[in-house]
């Protein structure tokens, strides 16, 4: 049953949850569980799959890393802490994506912490024996070396957007990418697909929240965006990339 907020209806949505590897539509994106035949059969012993409430941790930064942690369905967060308990969201990611790519490593530890945003199911893997999947599939093996040179790439992205951008092109590239990634769009109109804090906002950004919350006023000003709440549609995530690169 929908429930009322600020007198307001939210419906409360819960993802497919997927029961059977092998109907499942994410395989390919995934790339961990792409496989076939006695591959598949194998990945099927030696995964099981954990359902989540929103807002529940699926592990925290330091722990030992218990085996590979893949989302299939939902929405979580990664986020840093420093020695000084500041904390930063570092990633959002969706279905088919492997939480933390350097858990391949021996004895790695969790860099980040792993929070739901929705409710969500995420497979865990065991290493090991995964590893030995891996050994018998040379194909496997440079589809996952694709998929860790690629987050290199946007771990050297994220590097530049720190670096050398200002406040206005980081929060406009932030808008932009969470629009193409999580978006839902309508004629030329994305509606982000998230409805974040503008503090999450703001430590996804690297910027205060008192800029975040100007910025959006710009930009809602300039007729970039319109905000409702936490909502945000983008009116024009063109201008907004443009902006980004700059």
């Amino acid at each position: 049953m929908p429930c009322r907020h600020n007198d307001r209806q939210v419906v409360k949505r819960k993802p497919c949850l997927i029961e059977n590897c092998d109907t499942c539509a994410l395989r390919v994106k995934a790339v961990l569980c792409d496989l076939e035949g006695d591959d598949l059969a194998e990945f099927r012993k030696i995964k099981h799959s954990l359902d989540y409430e929103p807002h529940q941790t699926v592990f925290y930064e330091g722990h030992v890393c218990l085996g590979l942690y893949l989302l299939c369905t939902g929405k979580v967060k990664l986020t840093r802490s420093s020695a000084r308990g500041q904390r930063q969201i570092v990633r959002i990611l969706g279905p088919g994506e492997l939480i933390e790519k350097h858990a391949f490593g021996e004895r790695a530890l969790h860099e980040v912490t792993c929070e739901t945003l929705e409710p969500s199911q995420v497979c865990v893997i065991d290493k090991a024996r995964y590893l030995d999947v891996i050994h018998r599939n040379p194909q496997l093996a440079i589809k996952l070396i694709q998929l860790l040179s690629k987050e290199l790439g946007v771990n050297m992205d994220q590097l530049d957007q720190f670096t050398f951008k200002t406040a206005r092109e980081r929060l406009a590239g932030l808008l932009f990418e969470l629009g193409n990634r999580f978006g839902i769009k309508s004629a030329d109109q994305v509606q982000v697909g998230l409805t974040l804090k503008r503090e999450e906002m703001a430590e996804m950004a690297g910027i205060t929240v008192e800029t975040a919350i100007r910025l959006l006023s710009v930009f809602r000003d300039e007729g970039l965006l319109t905000i409702d709440g936490r909502a945000i549609t983008l009116l024009n995530p063109d201008r907004l990339a443009r902006i980004a690169r700059h």
